[in-house]
């Protein structure tokens, strides 16, 4: 990997796709990494002996304290130094964990390797959006940015197929130790093989309140800064609900419509990551025609999408287990619907933070936007459906999950609110013909 500028303007169109499906492989390593285990959840109980409370804390809290801790400081290091050399040691770090976890004998030990997971993951994102910045144009900066989810969509799809059938022939140990290696060999490819880019100036000139700033200055700015306060807030309330969704729905699978742990991965992918990797790019496709007439559609579309996830939410989760449309199960065409919409929100929320600030900020706001999300929503999604399911497991028993996802499928509704004031402060005026944030807001 070379250390100089290499403008991007001399990067070859099949350098820059290179690039661009490296960066996918990364996004999709990151997930997988992180939620194989929802998967191995009734494996790891049984031979570990713990309780969906603990699980819940291994597959939530104990990740996201270390992610949010880490995330922050690592972004700092990237908006001044080698954004490939940070993301490959991210990778290489959390790629060796999760082969580690696969070690662990007892709580502690897999929570003590989770958090490992975080620290690693923390320093993958962040830097990779700011990367994706300077190697692709403002006008395609939301279609750009949804790789990064379709990656992490990919990533859960291939995670909780690869594990339930890796579970089911050679055990959960392997099924971890075996997907944490790959990470190790894309590292190194990474590492060797991608330039470091000049930093692409604001999307607009204009006053710059970021940079010379010390990182406790950049935080203030970005908390004095409406837009970005709603665009957190709205990712923040869909996250709870996308992470309970994804850690406790291959769960859901096996105990409510009886499925072992290969199914279970099977029909999971099917209805949830693969329609929402196909639904991201839509709607990421969507965003940028619709915010070319309109800029305050990059609030106004995530809002509809987190409005439409409450009803389709919840008639997956009620839909009885034994009524079959095509001979599948009639729920199953909900989360298929639900999951093409319900990840609408992170195309605009990641194009929207990037042109708020100039480039001495940008790993550092995608940090802290998708930091405070991933903290809250992976910290409390997962443990508060585990705690719900311990609460109702006396009188619900197996179906006790069923009615503590529907608990939770609510929350987009604050989603929804956010990213509607979202919108607002993107032009707090009608009368002003410039918005908020730089132009053009993306």
């Amino acid at each position: 990997m070379t250390d100089g500028a290499v403008p991007a303007t001399v990067r070859s169109p099949a350098y820059v796709n290179y690039v661009l499906c490296l960066i996918f492989l990364v996004a999709a390593f990151n997930v997988c990494d992180r939620t194989i285990v929802s998967v191995l959840v009734d494996d790891i109980k049984r031979d570990l002996a713990l309780d969906d409370r603990q699980m819940g804390l291994v597959m939530g809290f104990a990740f996201s304290l270390t992610y949010l801790l880490a995330g922050i400081p690592i972004a700092r290091l990237a908006d001044r130094y080698s954004r490939p050399r940070i993301i490959a040691a991210a990778l290489f770090g959390w790629s060796l964990m999760t082969a580690l976890s696969g070690a662990a004998q007892n709580f502690v030990q897999l929570a003590l390797t989770r958090m490992g997971v975080g620290i690693g993951e923390a320093g993958g994102s962040p830097p990779s959006h700011s990367l994706l910045t300077d190697y692709v144009p403002p006008a395609r900066r939301a279609r750009a940015m949804s790789l990064l989810s379709i990656g992490a969509l990919v990533g859960m799809g291939g995670g909780v197929i690869y594990g339930g059938w890796a579970s089911e022939q050679f055990g959960w140990r392997l099924a971890l130790v075996s997907v944490g290696l790959p990470g190790l060999v894309l590292a190194l490819v990474f590492l060797f093989t991608v330039d470091e880019l000049p930093r692409r100036p604001a999307d607009a000139p204009g006053v710059d309140e970021f940079t010379g700033k010390s990182l406790g200055g950049v935080l203030w700015q970005l908390a004095r800064t409406p837009a970005f306060v709603w665009l957190t807030l709205g990712a923040t309330f869909v996250t709870v609900v996308a992470m309970g969704r994804n850690f406790w729905e291959p769960t859901f699978l096996r105990r409510v419509y009886g499925m072992d742990a290969a199914e279970a991965g099977l029909w999971y992918a099917l209805i949830s990551p693969v329609p929402a990797a196909l639904g991201t790019y839509l709607c990421a496709w969507i965003t940028d025609r619709l915010a070319q007439r309109d800029r305050r559609w990059y609030g106004w579309f995530p809002a509809l999408c987190a409005l439409l996830l409450v009803p389709l939410g919840l008639a997956f989760y009620l839909a009885p287990a034994d009524v079959l449309a095509g001979g599948v199960p009639v729920g199953f065409y909900f989360s298929v619907a639900a999951s093409l919409v319900g990840a609408g929100w992170a195309p605009a929320t990641m194009a929207v933070a990037q042109g708020l600030v100039p480039p001495s900020a940008r790993a550092v706001t995608a940090a802290s936007w998708s930091m405070i999300a991933s903290f809250v929503g992976t910290g409390l999604g997962p443990l508060l459906v585990g705690d719900l399911n311990m609460r109702l497991e006396p009188r619900y028993g197996e179906e006790a999950v069923r009615w503590s996802l529907v608990a939770v499928s609510v929350l987009p509704l604050l989603a929804a609110a956010s990213y509607l004031l979202l919108a607002r402060s993107l032009f707090p005026d009608p009368s002003r013909s410039k918005p908020q944030c730089p132009d053009p807001c993306v």
